[in-house]
């Protein structure tokens, strides 16, 4: 079965992670900036955007997989000293082909600083919507990809929805990301996309498929979950998404439901409201 991993940070995987993945049959991956390092600079980190755009989506392409990348500041990635420069650059970097997604972004802490930080970016998605193939209209905002804080994870989880929804975004068009069995369900019922990190610290692969078995009888189908490595944050795995496929076959959940959580969910969300270039 096909696997769409829509979350990782391969700029810190080693090339044989990456081949596993194409090995165990994950086809495409969107690779997202973090916070690899301290950065000084507004140039040091526009420098960075660039080499995930082209180095580094070289070295996926090599590795047989199809790289999509998502560009957004963390609280810990934002330059030292004055950093005007990247609100210029963002909004031109975002519209690039290779650009599926705003991310990853997120309050990790409940302060002014962060939360501005937080809403300047989800107002660039929001005002970026691409025309879908074929029709001239524009779909409401870029996706986004946001990551809640580990030790605030349910607080922080429902706040940036909130502001989310505030300031317009479709919530249909985020995915929050790494979340853990107290808020899947939430998350989807309030019309946004739940990102479920398998194989992390917080779901393990068997724990995933129980939680996701129980929660697609709930609801009446797996719209709006989208399964992830979340590769090289925290204690990830890199056959998370494979080991949970198993188990969700072990089961008994139908293979419909499955290709939507590890492809089909991820390439609605991503891919399928423009023509991305995958090489």
């Amino acid at each position: 079965m096909k696997i769409f991993d829509a979350q990782m940070r391969s700029d810190i995987c080693s090339n044989a992670d990456l081949q596993n993945l194409h090995y165990f049959e994950t086809e495409c991956v969107i690779t997202c900036a973090h916070a690899p390092r301290k950065f000084e600079r507004a140039e040091d980190l526009l420098g960075y955007f660039e080499a995930l755009l082209g180095e580094e989506r070289a070295r996926l392409i090599g590795c047989g997989l199809k790289p999509y990348v998502a560009l957004g500041v963390l609280p810990s990635a934002v330059p030292r000293r004055s950093h005007f420069e990247v609100w210029r650059a963002l909004p031109a970097l975002l519209k690039r082909p290779e650009v599926v997604a705003l991310g990853e972004v997120g309050a990790w802490a409940d302060d002014a600083r962060q939360w501005a930080l937080f809403e300047r970016q989800v107002k660039i998605a929001r005002d970026l919507g691409s025309p879908r193939s074929g029709q001239k209209r524009r779909v409401a905002g870029l996706p986004m990809i946001c990551t809640p804080p580990e030790g605030l994870r349910v607080n922080m989880t429902f706040k940036m929805m909130q502001r989310v929804e505030k300031l317009g975004m479709a919530p249909g068009r985020v995915m929050m990301n790494r979340l853990d069995d107290r808020l899947i369900e939430a998350v989807v019922r309030e019309g946004f996309v739940a990102g479920v990190s398998v194989g992390t610290s917080n779901l393990k692969p068997r724990a995933s498929a129980r939680v996701l078995a129980d929660l697609i009888q709930t609801l009446g189908s797996a719209e709006g979950i989208v399964l992830n490595s979340a590769l090289r944050a925290g204690g990830a795995d890199i056959l998370g998404v494979p080991k949970t496929i198993v188990a969700l076959q072990d089961l008994g959940v139908d293979a419909e439901s499955i290709e939507k959580m590890v492809y089909g969910n991820a390439k609605a969300l991503f891919l399928d409201n423009a023509n991305r270039v995958t090489a």
